[in-house]
This record gives C-alpha cells, structure tokens and sequence, in this order.
C-alpha cells in the first residue's frame, strides 16, 4: 500500500514538472513574438564588384601603386644616381645603407651627381615598396632621412636607381635606364648654391633630421 502511494505520488510531480517546463516555453514564445522576427545571421563578407567603392592604401597621404608590376627577376644592383634640385649642395646621400656620393647643385640637364655601386633592390619584388634614403648637407648640418616609395613600373632591365631630391623638401625614387635625364631643368649660381643670396631649404619639412 506504501509503495502504491508514492508511486502516485512521484506521477503527480512529474506532471506538475512538466506542466510548468510547458508554461516556460510558452512564456519565451510569447516573449519572442513580442520582440518581433529573429534577426537573419551576419554574413562574414559581402563581396563588391565596384573597385571605387574600397580605400586605397596610403602612405604619408599618398595613395600608394597598387598594380601587378614587380622589380624584373633577376635583376642585380643597379647604379645610384643623385639629382639635386634643392638650393644647397649635399655633402652625401645613400639609399638603403648603399652611399650614392655628393651631390652639386644641379643646372640644366645635369642632375648635381655622378654614379655609384650599388642599390640592391630585390628582383621579383612586388610593387609598391619602401626605400629609405639618408643625407647630409655640408659642414655641421644633421642627417636627415625620409622613408619614400619605389612605386612607379619599372623598365624590363633598368640600369640605375634615381634619387630626385626636390626644393620642396619632397624626395622620390625610380628605377630608370642609363640615359635618363633630369626632371627639373634649373640655373644655378655655383655648384654649391643655387642663387647667390636667400637659399632656403626644407630638409626637415617631410623627414627627420638630427640625432
């Protein structure tokens, strides 16, 4: 009879479990309508068919070269050639620890410097890439850097590394064949100035200079 009895007893509070386990399921329902639908799942990437719609990549705000061209395989170190557009004369310069000599003033179809060996650009490198190039203007004037791009095509077998040292304070880089010439045809006064009197310089306006 005892047993019996908490049988009974034992089916009455599992149908009361399952009443209120019932109850909760309703509750969520309900709560679940109230919200409104299910939000449908985030994909992970949307693809987008219109190039102008993605960012560029930049560097010091210049968007940077984003083509297939690469530095030809093979290639070995190229001659360092310097064009000094600038106001004063500089005493030395180097590309990637590679000295590049002095450099003059520079005056009509003549860029200020001769060649020197080598730049070791790696052939097969993608493009674009960063250079960075180190200089020093005569007697106690600091060194100065500027960290710039070799971001143009470049030609099947280039002879030289250009380094355009420009007024502005502005450097760019190119490899380029042996018979490039000057980008900016200026007079000057001598080879170490450009004019006789106010030569200004703006070394520092886009590089550190000094210790």
């Amino acid at each position: 009879m005892t047993d019996r009895l908490h049988l009974v007893k034992r089916a009455l509070s599992l149908k009361a479990c399952t009443g209120l386990f019932l109850a909760s399921l309703t509750l969520i329902a309900c709560h679940g309508a109230a919200n409104g639908p299910a939000k449908p799942a985030i994909p992970d990437a949307v693809k987008n068919s219109d190039p102008s719609k993605f960012e560029k990549p930049m560097f010091n705000g210049v968007a940077l070269y984003t083509g297939p061209h690469s530095t030809p395989k093979g290639m070995k170190g190229l001659t360092i050639r310097g064009y000094n557009y600038t106001d004063t004369y500089i005493d030395s310069f180097a590309v990637n620890g590679a000295g590049g000599g002095n450099l003059e003033v520079s005056r009509k179809h003549a860029g200020g410097g001769g060649g020197t060996c080598c730049a070791s650009i790696p052939g097969g490198l993608e493009l674009p890439m960063t250079v960075e190039i180190v200089w020093k203007r005569d007697g106690d004037a600091p060194y100065c850097k500027q960290t710039v791009l070799l971001d143009r095509p470049v030609a099947t077998d280039p002879y030289a590394f250009d380094v355009h040292f420009y007024q502005d304070g502005t450097i760019q880089v190119a490899t380029a064949p042996f018979d490039s010439e000057a980008r900016v045809n200026l007079e000057r006064f001598n080879a170490y100035e450009r004019k006789a009197s106010g030569n200004v310089n703006n070394d520092s306006k886009l590089s550190r200079c000094g210790p």
